[in-house]
């Protein structure tokens, strides 16, 4: 029977994954505290919350938000990484840690009802960012009617070519 501690942290839990797209897991095992401290910094401006939750509590967590298969991913001292929008920001910030330290280990993450293994975090974090695609993809939309337009443009630049000419003509 889990204490009544436990049984807060669980609902706070709960309550704080329930409305969350982006979940992220990662373990930090012998992380020291300066590179702990350097890691939330430059995730508090992606994330939500950066969690440090025993895994027995995490496990309850996910089973009464009705998510299987994340036992798999639950192992070792967890960090959970929370947040609404932008996981390519998140997984590049995470990705980017963990880069030549052994005690930081991506282990996956759980993105709009789906669970996803630490190698898509890698991927993901290669991507460019909303804005920048939502800007390419404008930009593109952009680009046949730019060419309209120079098109039409040209055309009357030319007639008024031809009209100048035609005057000329008849003024001699």
């Amino acid at each position: 029977m889990p204490t009544f501690a436990k049984e807060l942290m669980l609902r706070e839990l709960v309550k704080t994954l329930e409305s969350k797209n982006y979940i992220f897991f990662a373990r930090h095992q012998g992380l020291s505290a300066a590179d702990f401290v350097e890691l939330r910094r430059k995730l508090e401006k992606a994330t939500n919350r950066t969690l440090v939750v025993k895994n027995t509590i995490t496990r309850l967590a996910f089973k009464q938000l009705g998510v299987d298969g994340v036992n798999g991913v639950i192992k070792g001292s967890m960090l959970l990484a929370v947040a609404e929008r932008d996981p390519q920001v998140v997984s590049k910030i995470l990705v980017e840690f963990a880069k030549g330290k052994e005690s930081f280990q991506l282990d996956g993450a759980y993105l709009e009802g789906n669970l996803f293994p630490a190698q898509y975090l890698k991927s993901l974090a290669e991507l460019p960012s909303r804005e920048v695609l939502i800007a390419s993809v404008l930009g593109r939309l952009n680009a046949p009617i730019g060419g309209f337009v120079s098109a039409l443009g040209q055309l009357i630049r030319s007639l008024a070519v031809v009209l100048d000419q035609i005057q000329k003509a008849k003024v001699n």
